[in-house]
Protein backbone atom coordinates (compact mmCIF):
# COMPACT_ATOMS: atom_id res chain seq x y z
CA UNK A 1 0.00 0.00 0.00
CA UNK A 2 1.41 3.36 -1.06
CA UNK A 3 1.72 6.12 1.53
CA UNK A 4 0.27 8.58 -0.96
CA UNK A 5 -2.41 8.66 -3.66
CA UNK A 6 -0.70 11.11 -6.01
CA UNK A 7 2.25 13.44 -6.47
CA UNK A 8 1.72 17.19 -6.27
CA UNK A 9 4.26 18.70 -8.66
CA UNK A 10 4.45 22.02 -6.84
CA UNK A 11 6.26 23.56 -3.89
CA UNK A 12 3.55 26.22 -3.39
CA UNK A 13 2.65 26.31 0.32
CA UNK A 14 -0.86 27.49 -0.63
CA UNK A 15 -1.55 24.50 -2.89
CA UNK A 16 -0.09 22.11 -0.33
CA UNK A 17 -2.23 23.58 2.46
CA UNK A 18 -5.47 23.45 0.44
CA UNK A 19 -4.99 19.78 -0.47
CA UNK A 20 -3.92 18.83 3.07
CA UNK A 21 -7.03 20.56 4.43
CA UNK A 22 -9.15 18.26 2.25
CA UNK A 23 -7.44 15.20 3.73
CA UNK A 24 -5.55 13.99 0.64
CA UNK A 25 -2.46 11.80 1.00
CA UNK A 26 0.16 13.04 -1.48
CA UNK A 27 3.87 13.51 -1.86
CA UNK A 28 5.48 16.72 -3.07
CA UNK A 29 7.98 16.94 -5.91
CA UNK A 30 9.24 20.31 -7.08
CA UNK A 31 8.94 20.38 -10.87
CA UNK A 32 12.15 21.47 -12.55
CA UNK A 33 10.49 22.84 -15.67
CA UNK A 34 11.02 25.98 -17.71
CA UNK A 35 8.23 28.40 -16.75
CA UNK A 36 9.05 30.95 -19.43
CA UNK A 37 6.53 30.74 -22.23
CA UNK A 38 6.33 32.94 -25.31
CA UNK A 39 2.75 31.97 -26.20
CA UNK A 40 0.76 35.22 -26.20
CA UNK A 41 -2.64 33.64 -25.49
CA UNK A 42 -2.77 33.58 -21.65
CA UNK A 43 -4.85 30.36 -21.37
CA UNK A 44 -2.56 28.48 -23.76
CA UNK A 45 0.46 29.92 -21.92
CA UNK A 46 -0.66 28.63 -18.50
CA UNK A 47 -1.66 25.27 -20.00
CA UNK A 48 1.74 24.87 -21.68
CA UNK A 49 3.66 25.57 -18.45
CA UNK A 50 1.43 23.19 -16.45
CA UNK A 51 2.01 20.49 -19.09
CA UNK A 52 5.79 21.02 -18.92
CA UNK A 53 5.61 20.48 -15.15
CA UNK A 54 3.60 17.28 -15.71
CA UNK A 55 6.17 15.92 -18.17
CA UNK A 56 9.10 16.88 -15.92
CA UNK A 57 7.72 14.98 -12.92
CA UNK A 58 5.63 12.14 -14.42
CA UNK A 59 8.45 10.84 -16.64
CA UNK A 60 10.66 10.46 -13.55
CA UNK A 61 7.89 8.73 -11.57
CA UNK A 62 6.32 6.07 -13.83
CA UNK A 63 2.99 4.67 -12.65
CA UNK A 64 2.37 7.61 -10.31
CA UNK A 65 -0.60 9.96 -10.69
CA UNK A 66 0.73 13.53 -10.95
CA UNK A 67 -1.10 16.84 -10.36
CA UNK A 68 0.40 20.08 -11.68
CA UNK A 69 -0.80 23.67 -11.82
CA UNK A 70 0.26 27.06 -13.12
CA UNK A 71 -1.44 30.30 -12.05
CA UNK A 72 -1.13 33.57 -13.96
CA UNK A 73 -2.57 37.06 -13.55
CA UNK A 74 -3.84 38.69 -16.73
CA UNK A 75 -4.72 42.36 -17.24
CA UNK A 76 -6.06 43.26 -20.69
CA UNK A 77 -4.43 40.16 -22.26
CA UNK A 78 -1.08 41.09 -20.68
CA UNK A 79 0.40 38.49 -18.30
CA UNK A 80 1.70 39.84 -15.00
CA UNK A 81 4.27 37.47 -13.53
CA UNK A 82 6.05 37.63 -10.20
CA UNK A 83 7.67 41.03 -9.51
CA UNK A 84 11.41 41.29 -10.12
CA UNK A 85 11.84 43.81 -7.29
CA UNK A 86 9.86 46.28 -5.13
CA UNK A 87 9.70 48.87 -7.91
CA UNK A 88 8.22 46.25 -10.27
CA UNK A 89 5.68 45.23 -7.58
CA UNK A 90 4.50 48.84 -7.28
CA UNK A 91 4.22 49.12 -11.07
CA UNK A 92 2.00 46.01 -11.17
CA UNK A 93 -0.22 47.06 -8.27
CA UNK A 94 -0.72 50.51 -9.83
CA UNK A 95 -1.87 48.80 -13.04
CA UNK A 96 -4.34 46.62 -11.11
CA UNK A 97 -5.68 49.59 -9.13
CA UNK A 98 -9.41 50.26 -9.63
CA UNK A 99 -9.57 47.69 -12.44
CA UNK A 100 -10.75 44.14 -13.11
CA UNK A 101 -8.22 41.48 -14.01
CA UNK A 102 -8.33 37.73 -14.58
CA UNK A 103 -6.60 35.00 -12.63
CA UNK A 104 -6.13 31.81 -14.65
CA UNK A 105 -4.99 28.49 -13.27
CA UNK A 106 -4.22 25.65 -15.64
CA UNK A 107 -3.95 22.23 -14.06
CA UNK A 108 -3.12 18.77 -15.35
CA UNK A 109 -3.65 15.33 -13.92
CA UNK A 110 -1.67 12.63 -15.65
CA UNK A 111 0.29 9.40 -15.41
CA UNK A 112 3.26 7.97 -17.30
CA UNK A 113 2.85 4.23 -17.79
CA UNK A 114 6.47 3.67 -18.85
CA UNK A 115 5.69 4.08 -22.55
CA UNK A 116 3.29 6.97 -22.90
CA UNK A 117 2.17 10.01 -20.89
CA UNK A 118 -1.59 9.84 -20.37
CA UNK A 119 -3.37 13.09 -19.54
CA UNK A 120 -6.49 12.39 -17.50
CA UNK A 121 -7.49 16.03 -17.12
CA UNK A 122 -6.28 19.34 -18.58
CA UNK A 123 -8.33 22.36 -17.57
CA UNK A 124 -8.04 26.14 -17.23
CA UNK A 125 -10.18 27.90 -14.62
CA UNK A 126 -10.70 31.67 -14.85
CA UNK A 127 -11.76 34.06 -12.06
CA UNK A 128 -12.30 37.82 -12.30
CA UNK A 129 -10.79 39.94 -9.53
CA UNK A 130 -11.88 43.54 -8.93
CA UNK A 131 -9.42 45.85 -7.18
CA UNK A 132 -10.61 48.94 -5.30
CA UNK A 133 -9.13 52.42 -5.66
CA UNK A 134 -6.02 52.92 -3.51
CA UNK A 135 -3.14 55.36 -3.29
CA UNK A 136 0.48 54.54 -4.12
CA UNK A 137 1.32 54.91 -0.40
CA UNK A 138 -1.08 52.05 0.43
CA UNK A 139 0.72 49.79 -2.03
CA UNK A 140 4.17 50.92 -0.84
CA UNK A 141 3.28 49.96 2.75
CA UNK A 142 2.03 46.60 1.49
CA UNK A 143 5.21 45.95 -0.52
CA UNK A 144 7.26 46.67 2.65
CA UNK A 145 5.72 43.50 4.18
CA UNK A 146 7.44 41.46 1.38
CA UNK A 147 4.23 39.44 0.87
CA UNK A 148 3.85 40.37 -2.82
CA UNK A 149 7.39 39.49 -3.83
CA UNK A 150 6.81 35.84 -4.84
CA UNK A 151 3.22 36.23 -6.05
CA UNK A 152 1.96 36.57 -9.62
CA UNK A 153 0.47 40.06 -9.97
CA UNK A 154 2.27 41.13 -6.76
CA UNK A 155 -0.52 40.34 -4.29
CA UNK A 156 -1.90 37.50 -2.17
CA UNK A 157 -5.70 37.25 -2.03
CA UNK A 158 -5.47 35.09 1.10
CA UNK A 159 -3.06 37.43 2.89
CA UNK A 160 -2.59 41.11 3.66
CA UNK A 161 -3.35 41.88 0.00
CA UNK A 162 -6.99 40.87 0.53
CA UNK A 163 -7.77 44.44 1.65
CA UNK A 164 -7.34 45.66 -1.95
CA UNK A 165 -9.89 43.25 -3.38
CA UNK A 166 -13.40 44.55 -3.78
CA UNK A 167 -14.80 41.36 -5.33
CA UNK A 168 -13.93 37.97 -6.76
CA UNK A 169 -16.23 36.61 -9.47
CA UNK A 170 -15.66 32.89 -9.84
CA UNK A 171 -13.52 30.48 -7.85
CA UNK A 172 -11.79 32.08 -4.86
CA UNK A 173 -9.42 29.10 -4.42
CA UNK A 174 -8.40 29.56 -8.05
CA UNK A 175 -7.11 33.04 -7.14
CA UNK A 176 -5.19 31.49 -4.22
CA UNK A 177 -3.53 29.12 -6.72
CA UNK A 178 -5.64 25.97 -7.13
CA UNK A 179 -9.27 25.73 -8.29
CA UNK A 180 -10.25 23.26 -5.58
CA UNK A 181 -13.73 22.36 -6.84
CA UNK A 182 -12.44 21.38 -10.29
CA UNK A 183 -9.34 19.63 -8.93
CA UNK A 184 -11.38 17.56 -6.46
CA UNK A 185 -13.73 16.54 -9.30
CA UNK A 186 -10.78 15.51 -11.49
CA UNK A 187 -9.13 13.52 -8.67
CA UNK A 188 -12.46 11.83 -7.91
CA UNK A 189 -12.84 10.77 -11.56
CA UNK A 190 -9.32 9.30 -11.32
CA UNK A 191 -10.43 7.29 -8.27
CA UNK A 192 -8.71 9.46 -5.66
CA UNK A 193 -10.85 10.58 -2.73
CA UNK A 194 -9.75 12.36 0.44
CA UNK A 195 -9.90 10.71 3.85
Amino acid sequence: MKAHDFILASSSPRRIHMLEMQGYKFSIVKPHADETCLIKDPKKNAKQVSLRKLKAVALKHPGELVLTADTIVVLKDHILGKPKDKKDALRMLKKLNNATHKVMTAFHLGIYDGKKLKTLCAEVVVSNVVFGDFKDADYTRYIATDEPMDKAGAYAVQGIGSKFIKRVDGSYTNVVGLPLFEVVQALSKAGVRPL
